[in-house]
């Protein structure tokens, strides 16, 4: 099962909400550094995600994850 289809059964069809789409993007968190440097370079990837709510209202969102 790929992350997309998890992330659309898991968490957009428990709410009555459809995935439109999904967007892998990397990103990268503040400079720090911590006292021992153990680990890479503070980058990680994360899912920006287009939904639609199935009720009369036609509400778009995004969410990050």
């Amino acid at each position: 099962m790929s992350a997309k289809s998890a992330i659309s059964k898991e968490i957009f069809a428990p709410l009555d909400e459809r995935m439109l789409g999904a967007v892998q993007v990397k990103r990268r968190t503040k400079k720090k550094i911590p006292f021992l440097a153990t680990g890479g370079q503070g980058e990680y990837l994360t899912y920006i995600c287009l939904s639609d709510n199935k009720s009369a209202s036609k509400e778009k969102t995004f969410s990050e994850f």
